[in-house]
């Protein structure tokens, strides 16, 4: 009698388990799922922000070079006003 009841015990403990298996299963590929359009979107994200930082530094360095040229036509028209006078 007690290997009877001990077998029933087993069987539902395997059949408890493996109904707990299946569900894991599906929940874990929804997981996935979510985890895959969560790293999709945070590479889109990073992409983006790459892109605004590059088109900010070549903008800086447009008006870095703007900037540099006119003072270096202020510096030669103060040469070429010192000039004339000397």
């Amino acid at each position: 009698m007690k290997k009877i009841i001990a077998l029933a015990m087993v069987a539902t403990m395997v059949f408890a388990i493996a109904a707990c298996g299946d569900a894991a299963a599906e929940t874990s590929a929804v997981e996935t799922s979510a985890v895959e359009t969560v790293v999709e979107t945070v590479v889109e994200t990073v992409a983006e922000t790459e892109a605004v930082v590059e088109t900010e530094a070549v903008a800086e360095t447009e008006a870095a070079a703007e900037t540099e040229a006119a003072e270096s036509e202020v510096a030669e028209s103060e040469v070429a006003e010192t000039e004339a006078e000397a």
